[in-house]
């Protein structure tokens, strides 16, 4: 017997959620905060915009959302888990610049006095730094003292050099790169035992 009753198709709402913060975060990648507006990330998602508003409360609320996004992707982008704990150590700062540089709009925002991330997401990603200190006073390579405190000064040192990179016009003989793995070398050498 063939079943003719008629069935939901309804898309779940987790779903709907995950499409419309990926569609955030593609549109401010494009096209800036100005371009992500609550029709365009609907329209993009394949939602009605109401959808945003159920889900979200609206464009702060999505935006909000799609920076706890880049918190959590961030935080597993630097929880680098080399045994080494020096190159834990630099390996976490690169994958620090790798994202901000593949992700500028969403790096630039999750750090904006404006916008809202859940707490635990933005928590998290500075833990993931507070245990790569942990991980290298236990092996020796960065000096005793309060792990959050160092961590704050490593997180402090990556970010400047990377909204150096990211928000300022460098001379054309300026190797950012390079410059970057100096700066991950004199943060080494500044927490050495």
């Amino acid at each position: 017997m063939v079943d003719t009753s008629p069935r939901s198709t309804r898309t779940p709402a987790a779903q709907i959620r995950t499409a419309l913060v990926a569609a955030g975060r593609e549109i401010l990648e494009e096209k800036g905060p100005a371009g992500l507006t609550v029709r365009a990330v609907a329209g993009a998602a394949g939602v009605a915009p109401m959808g945003v508003y159920n889900h979200f409360d609206g464009k702060s609320g999505l935006l909000d959302a799609v920076v706890s996004d880049g918190f959590r992707e961030f935080a597993s982008v630097i929880a680098a888990t080399d045994t080494d704990p020096a190159t834990r150590l630099a390996e976490s700062g690169r994958g620090y610049r790798r994202f901000a540089i593949a992700n500028p709009t969403v790096y630039s925002l999750m750090f904006a006095k404006d916008c809202n991330p859940d707490v635990e997401s933005a928590t998290n990603a500075f833990e993931v730094i507070v245990e790569i200190v942990r991980y290298g006073q236990t092996g020796g390579v960065i000096r005793d003292g309060d792990p959050n405190q160092l961590a704050m000064n490593i997180w402090s040192c990556v970010h400047g050099a990377v909204g150096l990179e990211l928000g300022t016009r460098q001379p054309p003989s300026a190797d950012t790169a390079a410059n970057y793995e100096s700066v991950l070398a004199l943060i080494a050498r500044g927490i050495a035992p």
